[in-house]
């Protein structure tokens, strides 16, 4: 007797979902290096007054520094966007940018490295209360909306802006120390988002004084050196983690452009983590390359497959 129709449409969709379950639990769908990473954007320095500071240099000796990555434009938002969409969707023109280029449509144009991976933004002195009904899309004191690229989307606007959370560097145990903390006491429990961008204020990020360089960058190794060590556990002497917990967790620390307009226009970027092999990159890289990578190790297409990220290199030769 032939078998009925409808056993043979149960068959079919049996062996598919069979697939998929050993698609999912394949090697091919694990991350490659890093199950974390955190991205930590400071302000307007050249590559070479980066590696003047000592605690900047010293973070080189034991990462992997890039000797020869570019910023892409001047000035901070376009770099900033590209950074987590693959694209500056045309803000490095002045003439074209306006109010509906920081509110951007809910359509496969306009997507971020938000719709691929679970996500934060830790944004210090961000107004909004946790609980607040809507994101706050103003500046406000020491913080401005443009080093918080998640909200220039309107999906992150109407759906996800809890995803950005505020930081207050005067509290012991502000939002950031606590989600490491109970991450370290309990992974499974309080597991970290894949994905973490950092967001310091005017002051931590060594954007002001605008009219003191070395200042600003010393004010910005200073809080990051505070930032590591007393936020994130790592050991002074080394630069990894202490905790067994963050070893699989990949810290980029970068700048979102240089100084200037003078070529080549080097940014200090740096990887840190217990996966690297501490080393100088000499190859050229740009923010798009950083994007790539991390889509690359978590096994995604780029956002953009002929621009932008889409044609960045992956980061090889770095990793244990």
């Amino acid at each position: 007797m032939p078998p009925r129709p409808r056993a043979i449409a149960y068959s079919a969709i049996l062996c598919c979902l069979v697939r998929l379950l050993a698609y999912a639990q394949s090697p091919a769908a694990t991350p490659k290096h890093f199950d974390h990473v955190l991205i930590v954007v400071l302000e307007n320095q050249n590559y070479e007054s980066a590696m003047q500071n000592d605690l900047l240099k010293s973070l080189a000796q034991k990462g992997a520094i890039f000797s020869n990555f570019e910023n892409l434009y001047h000035y901070s938002y376009p770099n900033y966007l590209a950074m987590i969409a693959g694209s500056d969707f045309g803000t490095h023109s002045p003439q074209l940018l306006s109010d509906s280029q920081k509110n951007f449509k809910d359509d496969k144009q306009h997507k971020t490295i938000a719709d691929l991976l679970n996500w934060k933004n830790y944004a210090e002195d961000y107004p909004a209360a946790p609980d607040a009904q809507r994101p706050f899309l103003g500046d406000h004191g020491r913080y401005v909306r443009r080093h918080t690229p998640f909200l220039s989307f309107h999906a992150i606007q109407t759906k996800t802006f809890h995803q950005v959370v505020r930081v207050d560097t005067h509290e012991d145990n502000n939002a950031f120390v606590t989600d490491i903390g109970n991450f370290i006491a309990d992974p499974q429990k309080n597991p970290l988002p894949e994905y973490m961008f950092y967001t310091p204020n005017l002051d931590d990020d060594g954007h002001d004084p605008k009219s003191k360089p070395q200042v600003g960058l010393k004010n910005s190794a200073d809080w990051l050196r505070n930032f590591l060590t007393t936020w994130l556990h790592f050991d002074d002497k080394t630069w990894l983690p202490k905790d067994e917990a963050l070893k699989r967790t990949l810290v980029i620390v970068t700048f979102d452009e240089s100084e200037g307009n003078i070529k080549p226009e080097r940014i200090y970027t740096v990887f840190l983590g217990a996966m690297v092999k501490p080393q100088e990159v000499a190859g050229p890289y740009n923010h798009y390359s950083v994007l790539r990578t991390i889509e690359d190790n978590f096994n995604l297409d780029p956002i953009h497959p002929d621009s932008g990220d889409g044609a960045a290199k992956v980061i090889t030769g770095i990793w244990k």
